[in-house]
């Protein structure tokens, strides 16, 4: 994310292509925000409905089918719904710094609570929040969002990292 800010600066750089590998906020159109609120309506239905049943499936597949459930079908109904929000993710933040929005916030969530429910609920939540104002951040001084916004949950995971550790100590 960094070298991407780097980037950004270099005389010639060009926003329309680089956007394309790293992503660019400004291009979602409200088709793909009705895309995307349609997917987190789904997503919420299904984590609501099928909890215990995709958790289980997730931690102990062998566990899941000696239960009944059919643990095939389970994963891969997972995998589409990652593939899924890969696709749309790709959109905001780019290709390449897609996967440290996916797994930043969890990160730093899991840093904080055992819960897999709270977990999910605080990773949605600084997901949310690393967007904001990680956008907000780099409006001013014009800078590529995505980074940007990498950039602030990847700092936020040091700290928590660091707080995590002293509180230990």
């Amino acid at each position: 994310a960094l070298g991407v800010v780097f980037i950004s600066r270099t005389p010639g750089y060009n926003s329309e292509l680089m956007s394309y590998l790293f992503g660019n906020i400004l291009m979602v159109t409200s088709g793909d925000l009705m895309l995307m609120a349609a997917l987190d309506l789904f997503l919420l239905i299904t984590v609501a409905l099928f909890f215990n049943q995709l958790r289980a499936v997730t931690f102990d597949e062998e566990f899941s089918r000696l239960r009944g459930l059919p643990a095939d079908l389970l994963y891969l109904f997972l995998l589409v719904l990652a593939a899924l929000t890969v696709v749309l993710l790709i959109r905001v933040v780019g290709l390449i710094l897609v996967i440290a929005l996916l797994t930043l916030p969890a990160a730093v969530a899991g840093q904080w609570t055992r819960s897999l429910g709270r977990m999910m609920l605080f990773a949605s939540i600084l997901g949310a929040i690393f967007t904001t104002f990680g956008l907000a951040i780099s409006y001013g001084p014009d800078l590529p969002a995505g980074a940007t916004i990498i950039l602030l949950a990847g700092s936020v995971f040091i700290l928590s990292t660091l707080l995590r550790s002293r509180r230990r100590v």
